[in-house]
């Protein structure tokens, strides 16, 4: 019987990060998929990135992985969103094409060494006292290993619904994985429901373009992997294609409102929660209700261009009132649905079970990650992936497990989040989650943790030379601004006095005036005291260091102050019950989540400043 080191179970994005980062590890590892078809698919809109997703997608790729890469070569429009606001918020999202999406990515998993691929149903795991060894297929067949990561997504227990019409299924023409539920259940893990939705897809040859806002791609083509925008490596070209603009009108929501009862989420077929912040055209109806529009964009689904997704309208109505409501809508009056919309209701693991590391409390060489520990969207699985497989592997290798903490990545607050509030509906990134979030920023998550993810065995070496450059050209830049010096009374100190009404009353670097905010890099590579040939790329990220300097100083200070508590570890053998003062209510949770440290007391919902005191004062009595 073949053994492995890990085994990931499921090739949606979760599965693909977490079989790839264990074999970078040099885990022998395999990835069992119900379909090798659908290994990489992109089950809802094919775009990766957005507000706060970008920021995931990039620690992701800081950490080698593989779904901005993916992205940028599979790309069918590249924009930059949020520049009008600060570098922190920031954003890029790629539009991909889902063919070439899933092709690259079964590509890159089928190339990767240590990593080897089987097609089945697992409807069981395999326990030898209370110890998991491996896993059991649908077919009888035993496959051993030392640890397990669970990627099964909305698969686990899936239902799909479509009006009064409902079946087993995680995604529209897949089966349900039934018996995996059953055998979680069976185990009393504590399992709970949520669900989600995509919209119809539309046939683009039955649209009129004609009045609607076109939206192209931005000039500069931005990419969302740092191989092809700061690294000076070329992704794959292929065709750029458009997205347009339209919008309900009250006609569409009156059909909607008179219809609603036939949605399965109105009808009660569905009693789980939604994602809040991307909810369906019935729930937009009734939760805005003063609102007489809603917008709506038309996108690509494919290089070919004949399928479009209408971003903005996930329904689970009958098909014959999504058509009539679609007709309503400037541009769609003579639609065809190529496939209806439907809600997904599927079950998701209580992530306050789970320990940092992604790893369940009951079990330590068993792994979640993806949705089913709550969370929606690609990215959020990606880095769930991807710190789940490089554990999963350390554990089988014999080294140590990684945690992220909040002060260093989105993911680290993600995983935080999830394991010490746990959730109530699908869970979301945003930029806001993010107390240091000038400090998180897009352009840097490689400065942050490529170097240290090298050391760890999960970066490449011909990865981390290609980051070593960048930083090269960091630190030259660096020395050329701060030796080209604007004079006082020089033509350019006149002309900066004229624009921006700032006097130079000192000689000046070039380096220098990057603080002030409304001078860019662009700006200063114009002066005639810019001697040297400007790399934008570079120049904005010095630019941004410079002008935030003084913030990210603060902020580190107030992370040194605040980790001097925050870090007190709790021991794992601790019995809250003895503390004296605490409530039978703190016990309870704490007894619950386990915390780890006092920050992470801190933050579990109903744990108040007086609990995290007594806790203080208890462990400074235990420590002496």
């Amino acid at each position: 019987m073949i053994k492995y080191d890990v085994i990931v179970i499921g090739g949606g994005h979760a599965g693909c990060e977490a079989a790839h980062a264990a074999a970078r590890m040099g885990a022998k590892t395999l990835l069992i998929t119900m379909k090798n078809s659908s290994i990489g698919q992109l089950s809802c809109n094919p775009a990766i990135g957005g507000i706060g997703k970008s920021h995931l997608a990039r620690e992701v790729d800081a950490m080698d992985g593989l779904i901005s890469k993916i992205a940028d070569n599979s790309a069918l429009q590249r924009r930059k969103l949020n520049l009008s606001k600060g570098p922190a918020v920031h954003a890029t999202r790629i539009q991909t094409c889902r063919h070439a999406y899933k092709k690259n990515m079964q590509l890159e998993i089928e190339q990767q060494k240590n990593l080897s691929v089987h097609e089945g149903i697992v409807c069981s795991l395999i326990t030898k006292k209370g110890f998991l060894s491996g896993v059991k297929l649908r077919d009888g067949t035993d496959i051993l290993s030392k640890s397990i990561v669970l990627t099964a997504g909305t698969f686990l227990g899936g239902v799909i619904h479509c009006g009064e019409n409902s079946e087993e299924s995680g995604r529209l023409g897949d089966d349900s994985s039934k018996e995996l539920e059953s055998f979680f259940r069976s185990m009393n893990f504590e399992i709970g429901r949520l669900k989600t939705g995509t919209p119809p897809r539309l046939l683009r040859s039955s649209i009129n373009f004609s009045k609607l806002l076109r939206q192209d791609s931005d000039k500069n083509n931005p990419c969302l992997s740092y191989l092809y925008d700061h690294y000076n490596r070329e992704p794959k070209q292929i065709n750029q294609i458009p997205c347009y603009i339209t919008s309900t009108n009250s006609l569409t929501h009156e059909i909607i409102s008179s219809n609603k009862h036939l949605s399965a989420i109105y009808s009660g077929s569905i009693k789980s929660k939604g994602p809040r912040y991307c909810p369906s055209i019935e729930d937009k109806i009734v939760r805005f209700s003063d609102k007489n529009q809603h917008q709506i964009f038309l996108e690509p689904e494919t290089s070919d261009n004949e399928s479009i997704y209408p971003n903005g309208i996930s329904t689970s109505l009958p098909e014959d009132i999504q058509i009539k409501f679609l007709r309503t809508i400037e541009g769609l009056e003579r639609c065809e649905i190529i496939q209806p919309g439907y809600a997904v209701e599927y079950s998701y693991f209580n992530p306050t079970s789970l320990h940092s590391s992604l790893a369940t409390k009951t079990n330590n060489n068993l792994f979640f990650a993806g949705q089913i520990n709550g969370t929606t969207g690609y990215e959020e699985a990606a880095a769930q992936g991807i710190i789940a497989g490089y554990n999963a592997a350390a554990l089988a290798l014999g080294r140590d497990q990684l945690i992220l903490d909040r002060e260093n990545s989105y993911i680290g607050v993600m995983i935080d989040d999830l394991v010490t509030k746990g959730v109530t509906e699908p869970y979301r990134m945003f930029t806001s989650r993010a107390e240091y979030r000038l400090k998180l920023r897009e352009d840097n998550a490689d400065m942050r943790l490529t170097e240290k993810m090298y050391k760890l065995g999960l970066v490449t070496s011909e990865r981390f030379e290609l980051f070593e450059k960048k930083r090269d050209m960091i630190s030259r830049e660096e020395l050329l601004l701060d030796s080209e010096i604007v004079k006082v009374n020089s033509s350019t100190s006149k002309q900066i006095k004229s624009k921006y009404n700032i006097e130079i009353k000192n000689n000046t670097s070039i380096k220098s005036l990057l603080k002030i905010p409304t001078i860019s890099y662009q700006a200063v590579a114009n002066y005639s005291e810019f001697l040297h040939e400007p790399n934008i790329t570079i120049g904005n990220i010095i630019a941004t260091q410079e002008r935030y300097k003084g913030y990210l100083v603060k902020q580190d200070e107030e992370i040194l102050q605040m980790k001097k508590t925050s870090d007190v570890v709790i021991p794992k053998n601790i019995v809250f019950d003895k503390i004296d003062g605490l409530s039978n209510e703190a016990v309870e949770k704490l007894n619950s989540i386990r915390p780890k440290n006092l920050g992470q007391a801190s933050r579990i919902p109903g744990i108040t400043p007086s609990v995290i005191s007594l806790l203080r004062i208890f462990l400074k009595k235990y420590a002496a």
